[in-house]
């Protein structure tokens, strides 16, 4: 499975992306507030390994993408749908520090949306992020998602020592508001 927007190609994992997604995901700041990292060289290569295999599963209930830019194929982030349940999908994603605030995520973000509920026939796309992390759930108010919810001190910081516990939000976005907005013209 692979997707095309107009600067990226979401294409799946393959071992020679190990440099470019190591030098993102062992990055303590680019993984701030991450659910995982910094990453071990071992961390890292089992996970590529692990997205490998969940792209080949039948039924397939992971979708997970590299981000290439199309203009020098390089890796900037990764990003994916993960099935709960029957008809919805948790959003993820992740995106190299160099390349926040140039609109790349949101790109990527509505691509999964479409993908999402126009290939996968899904019912509704949720996605999650710490209270402090602006840049992700600015991610999700662009791509129309709406949040729904705030959980009090649910998540430790894996990155801060003392176990700091934060606030995290969650967003979705239903089928029938993606079908009834202009989003649907990708």
């Amino acid at each position: 499975m692979e997707l095309f927007t107009e600067r990226l190609h979401l294409r799946p994992f393959r071992k020679k992306d190990y440099t470019a997604v190591h030098s993102y995901a062992s990055n303590a700041y680019n993984v701030k507030y991450a659910s995982f990292g910094p990453n071990t060289p071992k961390e890292t290569r089992h996970f590529i390994s692990m997205t490998m295999q969940a792209n080949m599963d039948i039924p397939q209930r992971n979708f997970d993408f590299v981000l290439e830019t199309l203009d020098n194929q390089e890796v900037i982030g990764a990003c994916g749908l993960y099935l709960r349940g029957e008809k919805e999908a948790e959003l993820g994603f992740i995106l190299h520090y160099d390349y926040w605030n140039k609109g790349y995520m949101t790109e990527a973000a509505k691509a999964l949306i479409q993908f999402g509920f126009c290939e996968l026939k899904l019912h509704r796309i949720f996605a999650r992020c710490n209270s402090e992390n602006i840049g992700s759930y600015r991610v999700m108010e662009k791509s129309n998602m709406i949040r729904e919810a705030c959980f009090r001190q649910v998540r430790k910081l894996r990155s801060e020592p003392d176990g700091r516990w934060y606030d995290e939000y969650q967003y979705s976005i239903l089928d029938k508001d993606f079908f009834s907005s202009s989003e649907t013209d990708l």
